[in-house]
């Protein structure tokens, strides 16, 4: 039986950090504060809009919600003008799942809506995926186990014949409280050795190994 592969989406099967990148520089400067490098803003992608944002406006964590959701509102509003821009699949990412006979499921924690868009617009909608779960889809989000526990249901599979592979602390976490296997991805938005602190079951260089890797975990 081919375990179920539940990816994360930004930094795991797509690069689109300078795209998101991009749009809060943006969004930076229409509060007149100043834009950021590159570099600091990726570290922060992966934990959901509200902490991206909570990260960056600081200022305004005790605000009335009001304010709170004007910002988020025109991050999202500038992250649709921006998203198709330079986003892609990561080298390898279409071939694999075109070819992974098992069962795949995306769990991100980029909001429903703009995570469908992007799989669209990129042709992956084409995959028969379980499903495409994002922050708000389900009522919890990585890196509580429920998206990944639901995604399991959905494909019939135990946390036994299960891998989830991402590339943030949400992923790893997410794993761990759902008992099942983390793969850590090498070339993310997440310095490698912060990952292997929640002990993934291996980590992946790139997707021309991932084939293999599965075949050695279900092997072992």
């Amino acid at each position: 039986m081919w375990p179920l592969l539940i990816f994360d989406l930004d930094g795991t099967l797509i690069d689109s950090a300078e795209d998101i990148s991009t749009a809060l520089n943006k969004t930076l400067l229409y509060y007149d504060k100043p834009t950021l490098p590159h570099e600091v803003i990726v570290a922060h992608i992966g934990e959901g809009l509200k902490k991206l944002l909570a990260d960056f406006f600081p200022e305004h964590k005790n605000s009335p919600p009001e304010k709170y959701k004007h910002i988020e509102d025109r991050f999202l509003q500038t992250y649709e003008e921006e998203m198709y821009n330079t986003t892609k699949p990561f080298p390898g990412v279409v071939e694999f799942l075109n070819n992974y006979p098992g069962p795949k499921g995306i769990v991100t924690n980029k909001n429903e809506d703009p995570a469908k868009k992007i799989v669209r617009h990129l042709g992956l909608d084409a995959i028969p995926w379980v499903g495409v779960f994002g922050a708000d889809t389900l009522t919890e989000r990585k890196p509580h186990p429920l998206p990944l526990q639901e995604m399991m249901k959905r494909a019939g599979r135990s946390a036994t014949t299960t891998f989830m592979i991402g590339d943030g602390l949400p992923d790893v976490k997410a794993a761990q409280a759902a008992g099942v296997g983390a793969i850590a991805v090498e070339f993310g938005y997440t310095k490698l050795e912060i990952l292997q602190k929640y002990d993934p079951v291996a980590t992946l260089q790139d997707y021309a190994g991932l084939h293999n890797l599965v075949l050695e975990l279900i092997n072992r």
